[in-house]
Formats: C-alpha cells, structure tokens, sequence
C-alpha cells in the first residue's frame, strides 16, 4: 500500500501585533521599570497639570518629568524586579 504524500502547504501564523513584538522585546525586568516610569511620568504630568502654581508647565518642566520622576522610578523597579529574578535563579538551582 502507498501512502498518501501529503503535498498542503503548513498554515502561516498571522503576523503578530505590535504589542506581542514589544513583549517580545522588552520582557520580565525592562518591562516593570519601563511600566512603572510611565505610571509616573504619567502622574508627575498630572499633578503639573492640576496644580499650575507649584510648578510651571513648560518644556523644561516636562523634560525635567520624564528624566527625574521617570528616570528615578523605572530605575527602582528594574533593578527591584532583577533582584527578584536572580533570587529566583538562586532558588532554583
């Protein structure tokens, strides 16, 4: 008996999303402190929105967000979130 040759191209996955390619990407630690920095140049923004007389809203003020409040807590919380896999790593073996 001859067996049948099966001759069907494979599927192709559809190609992925952009945030499944940045997930890829930026993953586990970098996601954390690029998530955290965000939340707080994000509520830095907002309080500077809020209250404009405790600090004025210019481009120097919203560069001086992203770099010191952002900057700052995407800092901590990588290098919390690091620590935290390495204990993991340790852990394990």
């Amino acid at each position: 008996m001859m067996e049948e040759k099966n001759t069907a191209l494979p599927e192709t996955a559809p190609p992925p999303t952009w945030s499944a390619r940045v997930r890829g990407i930026l993953h586990g630690p970098v996601l954390i402190g690029l998530v955290a920095a965000l939340i707080a140049i994000a509520l830095s923004v907002f309080g500077m929105v809020r209250n404009p007389d405790a600090t004025p809203l210019n481009v120097r003020s919203l560069l001086l967000v992203i770099v010191l409040a952002g900057g700052s807590w995407g800092l901590i919380a990588w290098a919390i979130a690091t620590a935290a896999v390495e204990a993991g790593k340790d852990d394990v073996n």
